[in-house]
C-alpha cells in the first residue's frame, strides 16, 4: 500500500554522521518486524528518548459482557452519547485477540500526542474533519477518509468539532494493515491495474518545519497507559524516507466492482491485517442480468465473524438499520436478507446508495458492556417467517 518516499533533508547514505548548523542530527529507524521488515529512517534534531518524567496512566480494557449465547446481533452506537476525548473517550464494543472494534464520539480532542506501541490504527471518518500532525507530517481529513496509523507514530488528531465527530476506530493486535497481498504486483508491490484503488488515492504527510519545546506524551502498550514528560518535541524531524508511515484513503476513491450476478464481499475487501479484513461499500451499480438477485445470498461465515458499519445510504437487505448501526454476524450460523427483502428488490433499480465498512475477523468476536447498552434485542428474531406466511 506505501510506496518508497522521501520528504525533506535526507542525507546521501543511511547510518553516516550527519550535521546541520554545527550539530549532530540523530536518527532513528522505525521499523516492523525487528531489522527484517519493513522501515522508515527518521532525521531529528534531538535525542527523541528524552523524558523528565514518566507515570502510569491507567488502562484501556474494557469491561466484558458476560458470556452468552451466541446470536447475531444489532448494536445501536448511535444511542452512544459523547463520552471523553479522541483516545481515553473510545467505546470499545466488540474484540478479540486480534482486533478491537469501537466507537470514538469525544466530547473533546486530546491534549498532547499520543503513540499505539501495540497496535496499528485505522480511524472511519463517519461524521467530522481534522488534522493528523506526526511525526511524518501533516494529513488533513474529510468525512468518507481512512485513516491508517503504523504503531509506533507519535500523533495528535485535532478534530475541528470534536462534539460533532464520530468515528470508527479499529485496533490490529497481530501484525500490519496494508493492502491485500492479491491487489499487488508479485516484483514490485505495485497496486495492479485490477485492484479498486491506485497509488494516486493514497494520500501521504507532508513534513511540517521542525517543533521546539517539551512536549507530554501518553503511550499505550498491552492495553495500559504510561504518560511522558518529553525533554523535546516530537516532531523535530529534518527529514525521513521510507515505506512505513501513516497514510489517509477516501472510501469515495474506493473503484466498486459489479457482475452479471451478485458478486462476493471480498470484491469489495480494501485492507488486510492478521485475523481480520476490512471492506468497502460504496454507491455502485449492481447485477445486470433479468434474472439477477441483487441483494446478497443467504450465506454461514464459518471461519470468520462479520461486522457491518453503515454510514450512510439505503441497506435494502435489512430492516431496522440506521445510520450508525453496527450489525455483528457470528460465525457458523447463516445470516442473509430478512424475510420479505429479495421480494421487495426484484423490480428495483439495479444500484445502491449504500456506504458502509464491513471488518470480516478470522476469530469470534467477544462483546462488551458497552456493546450490551445499545444491543436490539429483537434482531436476532427478525428471520421470523411472519405467521401469514408460514400458514
Amino acid at each position: 500500500m506505501r510506496r518508497f518516499i522521501s520528504q525533506g533533508d535526507v542525507p546521501r547514505k543511511r547510518h553516516m554522521q550527519v550535521t546541520r548548523n554545527g550539530k549532530l542530527v540523530y536518527e532513528e529507524l522505525f521499523g516492523r518486524e525487528g531489522f527484517s521488515g519493513p522501515s522508515a529512517l527518521l532525521y531529528h534534531i534531538n535525542i527523541p528518548e528524552g523524558a523528565t518524567d514518566i507515570s502510569a496512566a491507567g488502562d484501556d480494557s474494557p469491561e466484558m459482557e458476560k458470556e452468552g449465547a451466541h446470536v447475531h446481533a444489532h448494536l445501536e452506537t448511535f444511542r452512544l452519547a459523547p463520552h471523553g476525548d479522541l483516545l481515553r473517550g473510545r467505546q470499545w464494543l466488540l474484540v478479540n485477540q486480534d482486533v478491537r472494534i469501537g466507537l470514538a464520539a469525544p466530547t473533546s480532542n486530546h491534549d498532547g500526542f499520543y503513540v499505539n506501541a501495540s497496535a496499528d490504527e485505522v480511524y472511519y471518518f463517519h461524521h467530522g474533519t481534522g488534522t493528523f500532525n506526526s511525526q511524518f507530517g501533516r494529513l488533513s481529513l474529510r468525512e468518507g477518509d481512512y485513516l491508517v496509523i503504523p504503531k509506533g507514530t507519535v500523533y495528535s488528531l485535532e478534530l475541528d468539532n470534536p462534539q460533532e465527530s464520530r468515528l470508527l476506530v479499529v485496533e490490529a493486535l497481530s501484525g500490519m494493515v496494508d493492502s491485500p497481498q492479491r491487489y499487488r504486483a508479485q516484483r514490485t508491490g505495485q497496486l495492479l491495474e485490477a485492484a479498486p484503488y491506485s497509488e494516486r488515492d493514497i494520500r501521504t504527510p507532508e513534513l511540517q518545519p521542525p517543533q521546539n519545546g517539551p512536549a507530554t506524551l501518553l503511550m499505550k502498550r498491552e492495553m495500559r497507559f504510561s504518560a511522558y514528560q518529553l525533554d523535546h518535541h516530537p516532531l523535530d524531524v529534518l527529514g525521513w524516507d521510507g515505506t512505513v508511515y501513516p497514510c489517509a484513503f477516501s472510501i469515495h476513491d474506493f473503484e466498486p466492482r459489479a457482475g452479471r450476478f451478485h458478486v462476493p464481499p471480498p470484491t469489495h475487501q480494501t485492507f488486510e491485517a492478521p485475523g481480520f479484513v476490512l471492506c468497502s461499500f460504496a454507491p455502485r451499480k449492481l447485477d445486470w442480468d433479468p434474472q439477477a438477485i441483487f441483494l446478497p445470498y443467504h450465506h454461514s461465515n464459518v471461519d470468520s465473524d462479520e461486522v457491518i458499519y453503515y454510514a450512510g445510504g439505503t441497506y435494502a437487505a435489512r430492516r431496522g438499520i440506521s445510520e450508525g448501526s453496527i450489525t455483528h454476524h457470528v460465525g457458523g450460523f447463516p445470516h442473509g436478507p430478512q424475510p420479505g427483502a429479495v421480494e421487495a428488490s426484484l423490480d428495483k433499480p439495479r444500484e445502491t446508495d449504500e456506504v458502509a465498512v464491513m471488518v470480516d475477523t478470522f476469530r469470534p468476536l467477544h462483546r462488551t458492556e458497552t456493546a450490551r447498552q445499545v444491543l436490539d434485542p429483537h434482531y436476532p428474531f427478525s428471520w421470523q417467517t411472519p405467521a401469514k406466511e408460514a400458514d
